[in-house]
């Protein structure tokens, strides 16, 4: 009798983060402009994509001293949340509420190197994926550009990039505990991690080698390119002037639009990546962080890469 295949035990994708800032209004202003809506629970702020407003949060914000990562949610099948449990313990890292547990649902815990990690259940389908352009109906006898949705709201949370130092050792733990499997790198620089199964993005979370933990940025998904330029026009009428691209990635293929925010981090418009499968192998690369526009080199100095999070 031939067994059923085991289903890997694995995160789905990223649910969201939270973030401490020192001004709630200011990072409010900053991410309503993004095109985020936005509730207050309590002492904190909740952001939502299109996508999420019936579910978690992609963004938590509290109050804190100085911006820095707060903490991170990864989604699960509402069916692994025992699997899971267990999982934690095996691996030392037990599931714990923390004090502020109450502004997610699901299992918490404490990483090695002292990140909270929310796991929140779901039943929903996975983020839908962006429509193939063959699809996109005729252009014939149309005013194509006056069709053109102007007031940006972006889709879902796409991925997010975390600054961490043991880089070697965060990769295997998030690998081996949360079930993300590596999609690319480029060795010393960055890992990719993709969740879930099936057809999905080409990454959902990654990490960049650093001194200490930190955000780095955080990726939300739009329609097109036309979305991506007017968001970037959305953000520099709030005046939010400071932002890199339009331009296309490398790894992953993306279109992308980079803007900062108030504390020097990054927050990107993206669309048109690449999706991978269970067939997908991993590679190391050595190349550019994207193919255009004209390479700039502080793409991989401070100038993009700072962790200006304090220790």
């Amino acid at each position: 009798m031939i067994k059923p295949a085991v289903q890997p035990l694995r995160v789905e994708y990223l649910a969201g983060y939270g973030l401490e800032v020192p001004d709630l209004d200011v990072a409010n202003a900053f991410y309503s402009a993004f095109g985020l809506a936005s509730e207050t629970r309590g002492q904190s702020v909740c952001l939502h994509s299109l996508q999420s407003r019936s579910g978690p949060p992609n963004i938590v914000l509290l109050k804190g001293s100085a911006k820095r990562l707060h903490h991170l949610s990864f989604a699960i099948r509402d069916t692994d949340v025992l699997a899971f449990a267990e999982q934690l313990t095996a691996m030392g890292v037990p599931p714990k509420t923390p004090p502020f547990g109450a502004i997610r649902e699901g299992l918490w815990f404490e990483d090695h190197w002292g990140t909270w990690i929310n796991l929140v259940p779901v039943k929903t389908e996975p983020p839908l994926l962006e429509l193939p352009a063959q699809v996109v109906r005729s252009r014939v006898d149309r005013h194509y550009w006056q069709e053109l949705q102007r007031d940006i709201k972006p889709n879902r949370l796409g991925h997010m990039l975390m600054f961490t130092h043991d880089y070697d050792r965060v990769e295997a733990f998030f690998c081996d505990v949360l079930g993300l499997r590596i999609a690319d790198r480029v060795p010393g620089k960055v890992a990719f991690l993709a969740g879930g199964t099936g057809i999905r993005d080409h990454h959902c979370f990654g990490l960049i080698p650093s001194t200490h933990r930190g955000f780095q940025h955080s990726s939300f998904h739009v329609e097109s390119v036309d979305a991506i330029g007017f968001g970037a026009m959305q953000m520099r009428k709030a005046g939010y002037t400071e932002g890199f691209g339009l331009g296309r990635h490398a790894l992953a293929s993306n279109l992308f639009y980079y803007v900062r925010d108030p504390w020097g981090s990054w927050v990107e418009y993206y669309s048109d990546m690449d999706k991978i499968s269970e067939a997908w192998e991993m590679r190391d690369w050595n190349g550019l962080p994207y193919i255009w526009p004209d390479w700039a080199p502080e793409f991989w100095s401070r100038e993009m890469n700072g962790n200006f999070e304090p220790r």
